[in-house]
Protein backbone atom coordinates (compact mmCIF):
# COMPACT_ATOMS: atom_id res chain seq x y z
CA UNK A 1 0.00 0.00 0.00
CA UNK A 2 1.25 3.41 -0.82
CA UNK A 3 -0.54 6.66 -0.14
CA UNK A 4 -0.36 8.98 -3.32
CA UNK A 5 -2.74 12.04 -2.35
CA UNK A 6 -4.19 13.21 0.83
CA UNK A 7 -7.25 15.74 0.46
CA UNK A 8 -8.36 17.59 3.24
CA UNK A 9 -11.52 19.57 2.93
CA UNK A 10 -11.71 20.45 7.16
CA UNK A 11 -9.67 18.82 9.62
CA UNK A 12 -8.13 20.03 12.72
CA UNK A 13 -6.58 23.14 11.70
CA UNK A 14 -6.11 22.09 8.06
CA UNK A 15 -8.57 23.31 5.69
CA UNK A 16 -8.52 22.77 1.59
CA UNK A 17 -5.42 21.56 2.16
CA UNK A 18 -3.45 19.03 -0.74
CA UNK A 19 -0.62 16.72 0.17
CA UNK A 20 0.84 14.35 -2.47
CA UNK A 21 3.19 11.56 -1.16
CA UNK A 22 5.51 8.77 -3.24
CA UNK A 23 6.98 5.75 -2.71
CA UNK A 24 10.70 5.49 -0.59
CA UNK A 25 11.57 7.68 2.36
CA UNK A 26 9.71 11.45 2.37
CA UNK A 27 10.06 13.93 5.43
CA UNK A 28 7.66 16.58 5.73
CA UNK A 29 8.93 19.31 8.36
CA UNK A 30 7.84 22.59 9.86
CA UNK A 31 7.57 24.19 12.83
CA UNK A 32 6.06 23.43 16.30
CA UNK A 33 1.79 23.78 15.36
CA UNK A 34 2.37 23.59 11.44
CA UNK A 35 0.06 20.88 11.35
CA UNK A 36 2.11 17.43 11.17
CA UNK A 37 0.51 15.90 14.37
CA UNK A 38 -3.37 16.73 12.66
CA UNK A 39 -1.69 15.17 9.11
CA UNK A 40 -0.85 12.04 11.05
CA UNK A 41 -4.53 11.94 12.76
CA UNK A 42 -6.28 12.63 9.71
CA UNK A 43 -4.11 8.97 7.65
CA UNK A 44 -5.17 7.20 10.92
CA UNK A 45 -9.17 8.95 10.43
CA UNK A 46 -9.14 7.60 6.87
CA UNK A 47 -8.09 4.37 7.15
CA UNK A 48 -10.16 3.21 10.48
CA UNK A 49 -12.53 6.25 10.84
CA UNK A 50 -12.95 8.41 13.68
CA UNK A 51 -15.59 7.61 16.36
CA UNK A 52 -16.75 9.99 19.07
CA UNK A 53 -16.56 9.19 22.94
CA UNK A 54 -19.55 9.18 25.33
CA UNK A 55 -20.11 11.26 28.51
CA UNK A 56 -16.91 12.59 29.87
CA UNK A 57 -14.71 10.84 27.54
CA UNK A 58 -15.99 12.76 24.62
CA UNK A 59 -14.54 16.13 25.71
CA UNK A 60 -11.18 14.56 25.00
CA UNK A 61 -11.42 12.25 22.36
CA UNK A 62 -9.79 12.95 18.86
CA UNK A 63 -13.48 13.56 17.36
CA UNK A 64 -13.36 16.79 19.40
CA UNK A 65 -9.83 17.44 19.27
CA UNK A 66 -9.96 17.51 15.37
CA UNK A 67 -13.29 19.00 14.68
CA UNK A 68 -13.53 22.09 13.07
CA UNK A 69 -14.64 25.24 14.79
CA UNK A 70 -15.99 27.23 11.80
CA UNK A 71 -17.56 24.74 9.58
CA UNK A 72 -18.51 21.40 11.30
CA UNK A 73 -20.34 19.84 8.16
CA UNK A 74 -16.86 19.82 6.12
CA UNK A 75 -15.36 17.88 8.74
CA UNK A 76 -14.08 15.36 5.82
CA UNK A 77 -11.59 14.66 3.54
CA UNK A 78 -10.19 11.92 1.26
CA UNK A 79 -7.06 9.63 0.85
CA UNK A 80 -6.49 8.19 -3.10
CA UNK A 81 -3.56 5.16 -2.32
CA UNK A 82 -2.36 2.37 -4.22
CA UNK A 83 -2.66 -1.31 -3.62
CA UNK A 84 -2.33 -4.62 -5.66
CA UNK A 85 -1.51 -2.30 -8.67
CA UNK A 86 -4.85 -0.59 -8.79
CA UNK A 87 -5.50 2.66 -7.25
CA UNK A 88 -8.45 3.76 -4.93
CA UNK A 89 -10.20 6.88 -4.07
CA UNK A 90 -11.32 6.94 -0.21
CA UNK A 91 -13.61 9.63 0.90
CA UNK A 92 -14.91 10.03 4.49
CA UNK A 93 -17.32 12.59 6.06
CA UNK A 94 -17.09 12.53 10.04
CA UNK A 95 -19.54 14.98 10.54
CA UNK A 96 -21.61 13.27 13.17
CA UNK A 97 -24.89 14.08 11.35
CA UNK A 98 -23.77 13.14 7.72
CA UNK A 99 -21.16 10.26 8.55
CA UNK A 100 -20.42 7.89 5.70
CA UNK A 101 -17.30 6.34 3.94
CA UNK A 102 -16.99 5.50 0.16
CA UNK A 103 -14.16 3.39 -1.52
CA UNK A 104 -14.06 3.37 -5.48
CA UNK A 105 -11.65 1.90 -7.36
CA UNK A 106 -10.31 4.46 -10.01
CA UNK A 107 -9.20 1.87 -12.51
CA UNK A 108 -12.02 0.21 -13.16
CA UNK A 109 -14.97 2.14 -11.29
CA UNK A 110 -16.01 -0.27 -8.89
CA UNK A 111 -17.41 0.79 -5.85
CA UNK A 112 -16.48 -1.05 -2.63
CA UNK A 113 -18.08 -1.31 0.59
CA UNK A 114 -16.21 0.05 3.87
CA UNK A 115 -18.84 -1.30 6.04
CA UNK A 116 -18.61 -4.91 4.93
CA UNK A 117 -15.03 -4.99 5.10
CA UNK A 118 -13.32 -4.32 1.78
CA UNK A 119 -11.16 -1.80 3.13
CA UNK A 120 -10.01 -3.97 5.84
CA UNK A 121 -9.33 -6.35 3.21
CA UNK A 122 -7.05 -4.02 1.65
CA UNK A 123 -5.35 -3.61 4.79
CA UNK A 124 -4.78 -7.28 5.53
CA UNK A 125 -6.91 -6.84 8.63
CA UNK A 126 -5.28 -3.83 9.95
CA UNK A 127 -6.69 -2.93 13.44
CA UNK A 128 -5.71 0.47 14.73
CA UNK A 129 -4.24 -1.26 18.08
CA UNK A 130 -1.95 -2.46 15.44
CA UNK A 131 -1.04 -0.12 13.52
CA UNK A 132 -0.03 2.07 16.66
CA UNK A 133 1.71 -0.78 17.90
CA UNK A 134 3.45 -0.67 14.73
CA UNK A 135 3.85 1.61 11.64
CA UNK A 136 2.71 4.57 13.41
CA UNK A 137 5.16 6.01 15.82
CA UNK A 138 4.26 9.54 17.66
CA UNK A 139 6.41 11.63 19.46
CA UNK A 140 7.18 9.94 23.36
CA UNK A 141 5.19 6.63 22.22
CA UNK A 142 7.70 4.45 20.61
CA UNK A 143 6.46 1.91 23.13
CA UNK A 144 4.35 -0.52 21.85
CA UNK A 145 0.69 -1.49 23.36
CA UNK A 146 -1.16 -4.17 24.79
CA UNK A 147 -2.87 -4.62 20.88
CA UNK A 148 0.23 -5.41 19.76
CA UNK A 149 1.14 -8.48 22.10
CA UNK A 150 -2.03 -9.87 21.47
CA UNK A 151 -1.74 -10.05 17.69
CA UNK A 152 1.82 -11.55 18.42
CA UNK A 153 -0.12 -14.52 20.19
CA UNK A 154 -2.32 -14.49 17.46
CA UNK A 155 0.44 -14.53 14.87
CA UNK A 156 1.83 -17.42 17.04
CA UNK A 157 -1.52 -19.35 17.19
CA UNK A 158 -1.94 -19.14 13.47
CA UNK A 159 1.34 -19.40 11.67
CA UNK A 160 2.81 -22.31 14.34
CA UNK A 161 -0.25 -24.28 15.44
CA UNK A 162 -3.11 -24.29 12.19
CA UNK A 163 -0.79 -22.65 9.10
CA UNK A 164 -3.98 -20.03 8.71
CA UNK A 165 -4.98 -16.87 9.97
CA UNK A 166 -8.14 -17.52 11.38
CA UNK A 167 -7.51 -17.79 15.02
CA UNK A 168 -7.77 -14.65 17.43
CA UNK A 169 -6.62 -15.38 20.62
CA UNK A 170 -7.23 -11.89 22.43
CA UNK A 171 -10.79 -12.03 21.11
CA UNK A 172 -11.37 -16.05 22.17
CA UNK A 173 -9.89 -14.82 25.84
CA UNK A 174 -12.48 -12.05 25.74
CA UNK A 175 -15.23 -14.48 24.62
CA UNK A 176 -14.20 -16.67 27.59
CA UNK A 177 -14.08 -13.99 29.99
CA UNK A 178 -17.32 -12.67 28.84
CA UNK A 179 -19.07 -16.13 29.18
CA UNK A 180 -17.50 -17.11 32.57
CA UNK A 181 -18.75 -13.98 33.57
CA UNK A 182 -22.41 -14.38 32.47
CA UNK A 183 -22.35 -18.24 33.97
CA UNK A 184 -20.62 -16.77 37.37
CA UNK A 185 -23.44 -14.41 37.46
CA UNK A 186 -25.60 -16.53 36.40
CA UNK A 187 -24.51 -19.35 39.42
CA UNK A 188 -24.40 -16.20 41.78
CA UNK A 189 -28.14 -15.67 41.39
CA UNK A 190 -29.10 -19.43 41.77
CA UNK A 191 -26.88 -19.98 45.10
CA UNK A 192 -28.36 -16.92 46.18
CA UNK A 193 -31.63 -18.67 45.95
CA UNK A 194 -30.37 -22.37 47.46
CA UNK A 195 -28.74 -20.43 50.14
CA UNK A 196 -32.03 -18.27 51.07
CA UNK A 197 -33.84 -21.59 51.28
CA UNK A 198 -31.49 -22.74 53.59
CA UNK A 199 -31.53 -19.71 55.73
CA UNK A 200 -35.22 -20.37 55.43
CA UNK A 201 -35.37 -23.54 57.09
CA UNK A 202 -32.57 -22.85 59.60
CA UNK A 203 -34.78 -19.91 60.63
CA UNK A 204 -37.46 -22.41 61.20
CA UNK A 205 -35.84 -24.97 62.91
CA UNK A 206 -34.55 -21.89 64.97
CA UNK A 207 -38.13 -20.81 65.56
CA UNK A 208 -39.63 -24.28 66.50
CA UNK A 209 -36.38 -24.65 69.04
CA UNK A 210 -37.56 -21.42 70.67
CA UNK A 211 -41.28 -22.96 71.12
CA UNK A 212 -40.18 -26.59 72.13
CA UNK A 213 -38.52 -24.54 75.34
CA UNK A 214 -41.51 -22.48 75.84
CA UNK A 215 -43.79 -25.34 76.07
CA UNK A 216 -41.57 -26.67 78.09
CA UNK A 217 -40.95 -23.98 80.68
CA UNK A 218 -45.00 -24.00 80.59
CA UNK A 219 -45.45 -27.31 81.54
CA UNK A 220 -43.23 -27.38 84.36
CA UNK A 221 -45.29 -24.34 85.37
CA UNK A 222 -48.22 -26.19 85.28
CA UNK A 223 -46.94 -28.65 86.96
CA UNK A 224 -45.92 -27.33 89.91
CA UNK A 225 -49.31 -25.26 90.30
CA UNK A 226 -51.36 -28.97 90.10
CA UNK A 227 -48.54 -29.88 92.86
CA UNK A 228 -50.07 -26.88 95.00
CA UNK A 229 -53.38 -27.82 94.23
CA UNK A 230 -53.03 -31.29 95.44
CA UNK A 231 -51.38 -30.03 98.29
CA UNK A 232 -54.02 -27.85 99.74
CA UNK A 233 -56.76 -30.95 99.25
CA UNK A 234 -54.50 -32.89 101.02
CA UNK A 235 -53.73 -30.57 104.00
CA UNK A 236 -57.68 -30.27 104.66
CA UNK A 237 -58.16 -34.01 105.41
CA UNK A 238 -55.16 -34.18 107.55
CA UNK A 239 -56.91 -31.43 109.96
CA UNK A 240 -59.85 -33.13 109.52
CA UNK A 241 -58.27 -36.43 110.30
CA UNK A 242 -56.30 -35.36 113.48
CA UNK A 243 -59.47 -33.64 114.93
CA UNK A 244 -61.42 -36.83 114.70
CA UNK A 245 -58.58 -38.52 116.55
CA UNK A 246 -58.55 -36.48 119.22
CA UNK A 247 -62.26 -37.16 119.69
CA UNK A 248 -62.25 -40.83 119.24
CA UNK A 249 -58.66 -40.46 121.70
CA UNK A 250 -61.60 -39.19 124.43
CA UNK A 251 -63.41 -41.48 124.03
CA UNK A 252 -61.61 -44.64 124.38
CA UNK A 253 -59.86 -42.84 127.13
CA UNK A 254 -63.50 -42.94 129.05
CA UNK A 255 -64.00 -46.71 127.80
CA UNK A 256 -60.98 -47.46 129.45
CA UNK A 257 -61.70 -45.18 133.41
CA UNK A 258 -65.45 -46.62 133.37
CA UNK A 259 -63.97 -50.01 132.61
CA UNK A 260 -61.00 -49.38 135.55
CA UNK A 261 -63.12 -48.09 137.62
CA UNK A 262 -65.96 -51.19 137.16
CA UNK A 263 -62.93 -53.38 138.18
CA UNK A 264 -61.98 -51.71 140.92
CA UNK A 265 -65.55 -51.76 142.51
CA UNK A 266 -65.43 -55.99 142.00
CA UNK A 267 -62.16 -55.92 143.49
CA UNK A 268 -63.02 -53.85 146.44
CA UNK A 269 -66.32 -55.75 146.95
CA UNK A 270 -64.32 -59.27 146.82
CA UNK A 271 -62.29 -57.74 149.81
CA UNK A 272 -64.88 -56.66 151.90
CA UNK A 273 -66.66 -60.16 151.69
CA UNK A 274 -63.41 -61.74 153.67
CA UNK A 275 -63.23 -61.34 157.48
CA UNK A 276 -59.17 -61.35 157.29
CA UNK A 277 -59.80 -58.31 154.57
CA UNK A 278 -59.62 -55.07 156.86
CA UNK A 279 -58.63 -52.18 154.86
CA UNK A 280 -60.60 -52.64 151.36
CA UNK A 281 -61.86 -48.68 151.13
CA UNK A 282 -58.74 -47.22 149.15
CA UNK A 283 -59.59 -49.60 146.74
CA UNK A 284 -63.46 -48.59 146.87
CA UNK A 285 -62.26 -44.96 146.18
CA UNK A 286 -59.67 -45.18 143.58
CA UNK A 287 -62.32 -47.38 141.75
CA UNK A 288 -64.99 -44.14 141.89
CA UNK A 289 -62.53 -41.82 141.37
CA UNK A 290 -61.42 -43.83 138.14
CA UNK A 291 -64.64 -44.59 136.69
CA UNK A 292 -65.63 -40.74 137.28
CA UNK A 293 -62.86 -39.95 135.42
CA UNK A 294 -63.91 -42.52 132.55
CA UNK A 295 -67.08 -41.41 132.52
CA UNK A 296 -66.07 -37.59 132.07
CA UNK A 297 -63.91 -38.46 129.27
CA UNK A 298 -66.62 -40.66 127.71
CA UNK A 299 -68.97 -37.73 128.18
CA UNK A 300 -66.58 -34.98 126.82
CA UNK A 301 -65.42 -37.50 123.86
CA UNK A 302 -68.72 -37.60 123.05
CA UNK A 303 -70.03 -33.97 122.85
CA UNK A 304 -66.63 -33.42 120.62
CA UNK A 305 -67.74 -35.98 118.30
CA UNK A 306 -70.84 -34.30 117.84
CA UNK A 307 -69.49 -31.31 117.66
CA UNK A 308 -67.11 -32.00 114.63
CA UNK A 309 -70.07 -33.74 113.18
CA UNK A 310 -71.62 -30.60 113.03
CA UNK A 311 -69.02 -28.18 112.19
CA UNK A 312 -67.62 -30.76 109.22
CA UNK A 313 -71.58 -30.95 108.10
CA UNK A 314 -71.72 -27.34 108.30
CA UNK A 315 -68.36 -26.61 106.56
CA UNK A 316 -69.31 -28.91 103.55
CA UNK A 317 -72.27 -27.00 103.29
CA UNK A 318 -70.60 -23.89 103.20
CA UNK A 319 -67.90 -25.57 100.97
CA UNK A 320 -71.16 -26.93 98.87
CA UNK A 321 -72.33 -23.60 98.45
CA UNK A 322 -69.34 -21.67 97.69
CA UNK A 323 -67.77 -24.18 95.41
CA UNK A 324 -64.70 -24.49 96.87
CA UNK A 325 -64.39 -28.60 96.22
CA UNK A 326 -65.80 -28.30 92.47
CA UNK A 327 -63.08 -25.11 91.99
CA UNK A 328 -60.53 -27.69 93.27
CA UNK A 329 -61.61 -30.56 91.02
CA UNK A 330 -61.73 -28.35 87.80
CA UNK A 331 -58.58 -26.61 88.82
CA UNK A 332 -56.98 -30.05 88.64
CA UNK A 333 -58.84 -31.31 85.61
CA UNK A 334 -57.70 -28.49 83.33
CA UNK A 335 -53.82 -28.69 84.53
CA UNK A 336 -54.24 -31.85 84.00
CA UNK A 337 -55.88 -30.95 80.12
CA UNK A 338 -52.82 -28.15 79.45
CA UNK A 339 -50.22 -30.44 80.43
CA UNK A 340 -51.22 -33.04 78.18
CA UNK A 341 -51.78 -30.40 75.39
CA UNK A 342 -48.35 -29.00 76.21
CA UNK A 343 -46.91 -32.71 75.78
CA UNK A 344 -48.63 -32.94 72.71
CA UNK A 345 -47.64 -29.97 71.02
CA UNK A 346 -44.01 -30.14 71.92
CA UNK A 347 -44.18 -33.86 70.71
CA UNK A 348 -45.41 -32.56 67.46
CA UNK A 349 -42.92 -29.51 67.50
CA UNK A 350 -39.98 -31.82 67.78
CA UNK A 351 -41.30 -33.99 65.23
CA UNK A 352 -41.36 -30.90 62.86
CA UNK A 353 -37.84 -29.76 63.83
CA UNK A 354 -36.19 -33.05 62.86
CA UNK A 355 -37.79 -33.38 59.83
CA UNK A 356 -36.64 -29.57 58.89
CA UNK A 357 -33.20 -30.57 60.14
CA UNK A 358 -33.42 -33.72 57.48
CA UNK A 359 -35.18 -31.68 54.82
CA UNK A 360 -32.14 -29.15 55.56
CA UNK A 361 -29.58 -31.66 55.49
CA UNK A 362 -30.64 -32.84 52.25
CA UNK A 363 -31.19 -29.95 50.51
CA UNK A 364 -29.17 -30.22 47.40
CA UNK A 365 -27.95 -28.04 44.05
CA UNK A 366 -30.43 -27.06 41.64
CA UNK A 367 -30.09 -28.66 38.72
CA UNK A 368 -29.76 -25.33 37.07
CA UNK A 369 -27.23 -24.56 39.61
CA UNK A 370 -25.18 -28.09 38.65
CA UNK A 371 -25.21 -27.14 35.20
CA UNK A 372 -24.03 -24.04 35.76
CA UNK A 373 -20.87 -24.81 37.95
CA UNK A 374 -20.21 -27.47 35.36
CA UNK A 375 -20.20 -24.71 32.78
CA UNK A 376 -18.01 -22.57 35.02
CA UNK A 377 -15.27 -24.98 35.15
CA UNK A 378 -15.82 -26.35 31.77
CA UNK A 379 -14.99 -22.63 30.92
CA UNK A 380 -12.25 -22.29 33.52
CA UNK A 381 -10.41 -25.25 32.03
CA UNK A 382 -11.02 -23.96 28.40
CA UNK A 383 -8.74 -20.85 29.70
CA UNK A 384 -6.69 -22.28 31.37
CA UNK A 385 -6.36 -24.61 28.35
CA UNK A 386 -5.74 -22.15 25.99
CA UNK A 387 -3.49 -19.93 28.17
CA UNK A 388 -1.08 -23.14 28.27
CA UNK A 389 -1.23 -23.33 24.17
CA UNK A 390 -0.18 -19.45 24.06
CA UNK A 391 2.30 -20.48 26.59
CA UNK A 392 3.64 -23.52 24.78
CA UNK A 393 3.44 -22.01 21.29
CA UNK A 394 4.81 -18.49 22.57
CA UNK A 395 8.13 -19.74 22.40
CA UNK A 396 8.48 -20.21 18.66
CA UNK A 397 6.57 -17.13 17.77
CA UNK A 398 9.34 -14.87 20.58
CA UNK A 399 12.11 -16.70 18.86
CA UNK A 400 11.48 -15.29 15.48
CA UNK A 401 10.26 -11.76 17.18
CA UNK A 402 13.59 -11.71 18.59
CA UNK A 403 15.33 -12.94 15.86
CA UNK A 404 13.75 -10.11 13.33
CA UNK A 405 14.08 -7.11 16.10
CA UNK A 406 17.77 -7.99 17.11
CA UNK A 407 19.01 -7.99 13.61
CA UNK A 408 16.93 -4.43 12.99
CA UNK A 409 18.63 -3.25 16.60
CA UNK A 410 22.19 -4.53 15.42
CA UNK A 411 21.75 -2.20 12.40
CA UNK A 412 20.71 0.57 14.26
CA UNK A 413 22.92 0.58 16.65
CA UNK A 414 26.27 -0.35 14.00
CA UNK A 415 26.88 -3.77 16.43
CA UNK A 416 27.32 -2.03 19.79
CA UNK A 417 24.12 -4.44 20.52
CA UNK A 418 23.98 -7.72 19.05
CA UNK A 419 20.16 -8.98 20.43
CA UNK A 420 17.39 -8.10 22.61
CA UNK A 421 15.92 -10.50 23.92
CA UNK A 422 12.39 -10.66 26.10
CA UNK A 423 11.32 -12.44 29.26
CA UNK A 424 7.80 -14.13 30.02
CA UNK A 425 6.73 -10.98 31.51
CA UNK A 426 7.29 -8.90 28.53
CA UNK A 427 10.57 -7.25 30.03
CA UNK A 428 13.04 -6.18 27.44
CA UNK A 429 16.63 -7.02 27.37
CA UNK A 430 19.33 -6.20 25.57
CA UNK A 431 23.14 -8.36 24.79
CA UNK A 432 26.25 -6.16 24.27
CA UNK A 433 28.28 -9.29 23.73
CA UNK A 434 29.18 -9.03 27.26
CA UNK A 435 26.31 -8.80 30.08
CA UNK A 436 22.21 -8.26 29.84
CA UNK A 437 21.18 -5.18 30.19
CA UNK A 438 17.67 -3.93 31.44
CA UNK A 439 16.17 -2.25 28.82
CA UNK A 440 15.52 0.97 31.89
CA UNK A 441 19.30 1.05 32.49
CA UNK A 442 19.88 2.59 29.09
CA UNK A 443 19.42 5.91 27.37
CA UNK A 444 16.09 7.13 25.94
CA UNK A 445 17.49 7.13 22.92
CA UNK A 446 18.02 3.55 22.71
CA UNK A 447 15.07 2.62 24.24
CA UNK A 448 13.18 3.95 21.60
CA UNK A 449 15.51 2.12 19.20
CA UNK A 450 14.64 -0.98 21.11
CA UNK A 451 10.96 -0.20 20.67
CA UNK A 452 11.32 0.40 17.24
CA UNK A 453 13.10 -2.22 16.12
CA UNK A 454 10.39 -4.30 17.79
CA UNK A 455 7.54 -2.57 15.89
CA UNK A 456 9.57 -3.12 12.83
CA UNK A 457 10.17 -6.88 13.44
CA UNK A 458 6.33 -7.31 14.44
CA UNK A 459 4.66 -5.44 11.21
CA UNK A 460 7.17 -7.88 8.95
CA UNK A 461 5.84 -10.65 11.04
CA UNK A 462 1.97 -9.46 11.33
CA UNK A 463 1.12 -7.34 8.37
CA UNK A 464 -0.02 -9.24 5.21
CA UNK A 465 -0.33 -6.44 3.37
CA UNK A 466 2.89 -3.58 3.68
CA UNK A 467 1.33 -0.46 5.25
CA UNK A 468 3.52 3.05 4.74
CA UNK A 469 5.74 3.56 8.40
CA UNK A 470 4.65 6.77 10.00
CA UNK A 471 6.81 8.35 12.36
CA UNK A 472 6.08 11.99 13.56
CA UNK A 473 8.78 13.69 15.40
CA UNK A 474 9.85 9.87 16.83
CA UNK A 475 13.37 10.45 16.19
CA UNK A 476 14.26 13.34 18.84
CA UNK A 477 16.32 11.27 21.45
CA UNK A 478 18.46 9.54 18.51
CA UNK A 479 21.95 11.29 17.96
CA UNK A 480 23.12 11.66 14.55
CA UNK A 481 24.76 8.68 14.18
CA UNK A 482 21.75 6.04 14.94
CA UNK A 483 19.59 8.33 13.14
CA UNK A 484 21.64 8.04 9.74
CA UNK A 485 21.79 4.34 10.67
CA UNK A 486 18.01 3.82 10.79
CA UNK A 487 16.89 6.60 7.92
CA UNK A 488 19.79 3.66 6.17
CA UNK A 489 17.67 0.66 7.09
CA UNK A 490 14.67 2.33 5.87
CA UNK A 491 15.54 3.43 3.05
CA UNK A 492 16.75 -0.12 2.05
CA UNK A 493 13.52 -1.62 2.30
CA UNK A 494 12.26 0.31 -0.78
CA UNK A 495 9.14 0.65 0.82
CA UNK A 496 7.16 3.88 1.79
CA UNK A 497 8.31 5.80 4.58
CA UNK A 498 6.47 9.10 5.80
CA UNK A 499 8.50 11.15 8.33
CA UNK A 500 7.39 14.61 9.88
CA UNK A 501 9.70 16.54 11.90
CA UNK A 502 10.39 20.10 12.77
CA UNK A 503 14.51 19.51 12.31
CA UNK A 504 16.08 19.67 9.25
CA UNK A 505 18.60 16.70 9.75
CA UNK A 506 16.14 14.03 8.65
CA UNK A 507 16.01 15.28 5.51
CA UNK A 508 19.57 16.04 5.32
CA UNK A 509 20.55 12.55 6.07
CA UNK A 510 17.71 11.43 3.42
CA UNK A 511 19.26 13.89 1.08
CA UNK A 512 22.57 12.39 1.41
CA UNK A 513 20.79 8.85 1.36
CA UNK A 514 19.99 9.53 -2.08
CA UNK A 515 22.65 11.16 -3.76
Amino acid sequence: MVIEELYIKNFGKLAERHFYLHDGIQVISGENEFGKSTLHAFIRAMLFGLERGRGRAAAKDDFTRYEPWDAPGNYAGVMRFSCGGRVFRLERSFDRYTKRASLVCEDDGEELSVEQGDLDMLLGGLTPGVFDSTVSVGQLQAEPGQELYDAMENYTANYFESGSGEIDLAAAFRLLKDKKRGVARALKAEEAVWEAQRDKLLTEISYLERDIEELRVEYIQREERLADVESGGRNMESDNRNAENGSKNLIFTGIGGLFAGAVGFLWSSFLGSRPEAVNFMPVGAIAGVAALIGLLCLAGGCVMWFQERRTDRRRDSRLKKAGVKPAQDEMRNRLLWEMEYLHSEQREKKIRRDNIREEWAECEMSDTQKKLGKSLRALELAEETLQQTVKETGNAGAESMKKKASDIFAQITEGAYSRIELDGERRLFVWNGIRRIPAERLSRGTIEQVYLSVRLAAADLLLEEYVPLIFDDAFAFYDDKRLESALKWLSRKGKQVIIFTCQNREEEIVKKLRG
